[in-house]
């Protein structure tokens, strides 16, 4: 079976995990895989830290958060919402950014959505959004 697949098989949709299947995270033999992760916390210091590249998040309730992992420059982190709530995601550190925006502030994840955040320097994460389907 091949990883989009795999990836479509844990809920994460059709065109995010095309992505994914081929996206530079890094070799398929280093890229790591989190599945049924449970958001926690709703502030940067007690939201789940993540650990792997790809993340997939089956439970959120109302206003809990993920932390990015402090990973190079150049990386890239996947985090799929699979909750029935809008999820949080916070930089790895409180002086971290996302997309130029406030130190330590999260930007929001659609139920059933998908962001793509790329490290682009020590403290600033480009993040995308792969909206969910209709």
């Amino acid at each position: 079976m091949s990883k989009t697949s795999d990836l479509i098989g844990l809920g994460t949709p059709a065109p995010l995990a095309s992505v994914i299947a081929f996206s530079t995270i890094g070799a398929p033999s280093v890229s790591t895989v989190s599945t049924g992760l449970t958001a926690t916390g709703t502030v940067i210091g007690d939201a789940l830290a993540l650990v792997s590249m790809v993340n997939i998040v089956s439970t959120a309730a109302a206003s809990t958060g993920v932390k990015l992992p402090d990973v190079d420059i150049g990386a890239e982190v996947i985090v799929q919402n699979n909750g029935a709530n809008a999820l949080n995601l916070f930089p790895p550190t409180s002086a971290g950014t996302l997309n130029g925006g406030s130190a330590g502030a999260a930007v929001t994840i659609a139920a059933a959505a998908g962001n793509r955040a790329i490290r682009v320097s020590a403290t600033d994460w480009l993040v995308a959004v792969y909206a969910k389907e209709s």
